[in-house]
C-alpha cells in the first residue's frame, strides 16, 4: 500500500471519529398517552403542547445535546386510520417547531383494538375465536390453562386483558404488520427532511418495556376473577409484582405459552434464561423489520423490561441487544454504571450507543437531578434518555432548572 492511499485511510478514519463524537444526544420529554395527546383522537395533535413544553424548559441551542418529545403509539389499541392520522400530525408538529421526537411504538402492553387477538372465552363479545388460546399467556404447559386477564401497576393497580403470547406467530404477524403501516411514514418523512433538520428524529422504539409477567402479570387462579367478578376489582388480589421475589415477581408464573411456542421447552421449570430467549427474539424480530423498512440501526430502539436489581434475580440486559438496532431499557433510579449486567452487554457489542428509553431517576435538590442525569448521558455512549413523564416533573420544581443547566453546560 503507497503513503497516499494510507494517508487516505487514515483520514477516513479521522472523519468517522469525528463524526461519532459529533453524535447529538437528547433528553426528551415523554409525554402520557391520553393526558395530552389521544391516538384515537388525532385532532388532539396540536402544537400548543409542544410550545408548553419548550417554553418552560427553555434551554440553550445546543447542538450537541438537544431537548425533545417522545409519545407512545400504541398501535393496536385503537383503529389504523385514527393512529395513522395522529402520527402524521406528529411528525408534522416536529418540523413545524423544530422539535426533536422520540417515536415509541408498542403493540404489547394495549390490545384494547384487537380483540380478534385474545378473546378466546367470550362468544357473546367482538373477535372471539377459540385459538385465541395461543396468542395469550397459560399458567401451566397446556392452553387449557389459558388466562383471561392479567394486572398491571403503573402507581395503581388495574386490569388489563390478559398478556399476550409474545412468540405466538399471530401476535408477531400482528406486530410486523403494525410496523409495516407505521415505519414507512416516519422513514418517508425522516428522509424528505433537509441535512441541517435531520436531528429531527431522535429515534423510533420498537418494544415497550418487552418482557413476560411484568406489565401484565397473573394471579393464581386469576381466571376466576373475571368469570365471577367481571365489574368488580374490590376483592381483587393486591399483592402486586415484587421485584424482590425475582423474575416472577412473587406471583402466579406465566410465560408457558411464549416457551413452548417458541421451542424453548415443553415441560419443567420456567427460568429468567428462557424468558431472555423469548424477549431476545421477539425484539429482534422488531428490529429487524424496522431495519429492513429503511430506517438505519442507529435510529432503532429496542425497549426491554423486566431488569430489576437484585440483578441476578431477573433478566439479564442481553435480550435488547441485537445487530439491527441500538439497545434501550427502563431506569428507575438506578446509575447503569452499577446496574447488573449491563455493563459487560454494551461492552461485547461492537456498534455502541444505548437509550434510557425510559427513565426516572429524581434528585432531593437541582444538584442531584443534574448529577443523575449526567451519569446516565455519559455512560458508554448513551444516546438519549427519555423521562416519564412530563406531568411527574411538576412535583418536582429543581428538575427542569437542572434540565435547563444541563444543556446549556454540555460540550
Amino acid at each position: 500500500m503507497n503513503k497516499k492511499a494510507l494517508l487516505s485511510i487514515v483520514f477516513v478514519f479521522f472523519l468517522l471519529a469525528v463524526k461519532a463524537q459529533e453524535t447529538t444526544k437528547y433528553i426528551f420529554i415523554n409525554l402520557a398517552p391520553g393526558k395530552h395527546y389521544r391516538i384515537a383522537k388525532p385532532s388532539t395533535f396540536t402544537r400548543e403542547v409542544f410550545d408548553k413544553v419548550t417554553k418552560k424548559i427553555n434551554a440553550a441551542d445546543n447542538k450537541k445535546l438537544r431537548i425533545g418529545i417522545s409519545y407512545i403509539f400504541d398501535f393496536l389499541s385503537a383503529d389504523a386510520d385514527s393512529i395513522d392520522k395522529s402520527l402524521d400530525r406528529f411528525l408534522l408538529l416536529s418540523k413545524e417547531t423544530g422539535v426533536p421526537i422520540f417515536i415509541h411504538l408498542d403493540g404489547i402492553n394495549w390490545l384494547n383494538g384487537r380483540p380478534d387477538l385474545f378473546n378466546w372465552w367470550d362468544p357473546k363479545k367482538p373477535g372471539y375465536n377459540p385459538e385465541n388460546k395461543k396468542n395469550v399467556e397459560w399458567s401451566g404447559w397446556d392452553e387449557s390453562q389459558a388466562i383471561k386477564i392479567s394486572w398491571r401497576n403503573w402507581g395503581a393497580q388495574f386490569r388489563v386483558y390478559p398478556a399476550p403470547n409474545i412468540a405466538s406467530p399471530t401476535i408477531i404477524a400482528a406486530q410486523v404488520a403494525g410496523l409495516k403501516r407505521l415505519v414507512p411514514k416516519i422513514t418517508k418523512w425522516y428522509n424528505a427532511l433537509p441535512a441541517h433538520q435531520k436531528y429531527l428524529l431522535g429515534g423510533v422504539k420498537v418494544g415497550h418495556e418487552a418482557s413476560i409477567g411484568v406489565n401484565a402479570y397473573y394471579y393464581k387462579n386469576g381466571n376466576r376473577y373475571i368469570e365471577q367478578m367481571p365489574n368488580n376489582t374490590s376483592l381483587d388480589p393486591q399483592e402486586s409484582f415484587n421485584i424482590e421475589a425475582g423474575f416472577t415477581g412473587g406471583l402466579a408464573p406465566i410465560g408457558y405459552a411464549a416457551v413452548k411456542t417458541a421451542g424453548i421447552k415443553n415441560k419443567g421449570r420456567i427460568t429468567a434464561a428462557d424468558m431472555e430467549q423469548v424477549v431476545y427474539k421477539f425484539l429482534d424480530t422488531l428490529s429487524v423489520t424496522t431495519h429492513a423498512l429503511g430506517l438505519p440501526q442507529n435510529l432503532i430502539y429496542t425497549h426491554q423490561g423486566g431488569t430489576y436489581a437484585p440483578w441476578d434475580k431477573h433478566l439479564s440486559f442481553q435480550p435488547a441487544s441485537n445487530n439491527y438496532s441500538l439497545p434501550g431499557y427502563s431506569l428507575y433510579s438506578t446509575n447503569p454504571a452499577t446496574a447488573g449486567d449491563l455493563t459487560d452487554v454494551l461492552d461485547r457489542r461492537t456498534v455502541s450507543g444505548w437509550a434510557a428509553a425510559e427513565w426516572w431517576w429524581p434528585g432531593s435538590n437541582k444538584i442531584e437531578w443534574m448529577n443523575n442525569i449526567l451519569q446516565t448521558l455519559s455512560f458508554k455512549d448513551c444516546r438519549l434518555l427519555a423521562i416519564f413523564n412530563w406531568d411527574s416533573l411538576d412535583h418536582f420544581p429543581d428538575a427542569v432548572p437542572a434540565i435547563r443547566e444541563v444543556v446549556a453546560t454540555w460540550k
